[in-house]
């Protein structure tokens, strides 16, 4: 059996909250908040002036639990994590593909432009093949649910390898309640899939 987590977070802590004696460490525990990518698209290269962090202000590890499928764009997620990594880090991903941004902004019948050339009046992220009636139902809509894809399993370990990572473990069909209250008499449980991914390093190929 494995606990987590397996050091206590307030021991890694400043000096006011653990004492003196770890002065000279360097807190170790932080938390941000904020939109993934914008939080960290400074790994990615040449997203700015100034030169990516190296391989030694690099994560060792990043751990996504029902996470990934809350992108609205899987792909610049995985991208993100892959230059996060030193060379030969790990991504491990738990959870399901229930994509948080989908069911919204889909097409009925007749919305479809005819000719794309003759919509002048796209905007606000819609797509340059629907009519006017699919942007007016849909403008309130945050131009991500317009954009994403659900992707299927085989689809997203594609994109993991295309990245760059070697699959070290995959197990699908985990069962995993979220968020459950183990007294009710109802329980939602989600089937999960499980991956352990390495970022080859520059020697393997």
């Amino acid at each position: 059996t494995v606990v987590v987590p397996d050091v206590d977070p307030t021991s890694l802590q400043h000096e006011d909250d653990v004492g003196a004696a770890t002065a000279a460490v360097a807190p170790e525990f932080t938390m941000m908040a904020g939109e993934f990518l914008s939080l960290y698209s400074h790994f990615l290269p040449n997203h700015s002036k100034h030169a990516p962090p190296s391989d030694k202000k690099k994560f060792h590890a990043v751990v996504c639990s029902f996470f990934l499928d809350t992108a609205p764009s899987l792909p610049h997620y995985l991208l993100t994590i892959y230059h996060m990594l030193e060379e030969g880090g790990l991504l491990l991903h738990f959870g399901p593909l229930m994509y948080h941004w989908s069911g919204h902004g889909g097409l009925l019948p007749g919305d479809k432009q005819q000719d794309a050339r003759t919509n002048d009046n796209n905007g606000g992220g819609h797509p340059p093949y629907v009519n006017a009636a699919h942007q007016r139902r849909n403008k309130h809509l945050d131009r991500r649910y317009l954009s994403s894809i659900d992707y299927t399993w085989e689809e997203f370990r594609y994109m993991v390898l295309q990245c760059g990572f070697e699959i070290l473990e995959e197990e699908m069909y985990i069962p995993a309640r979220y968020t459950g209250d183990e007294k009710s008499m109802m329980k939602v449980v989600y089937d999960c899939a499980f991956l352990v991914a390495r970022k080859k390093k520059s020697m393997d190929g």
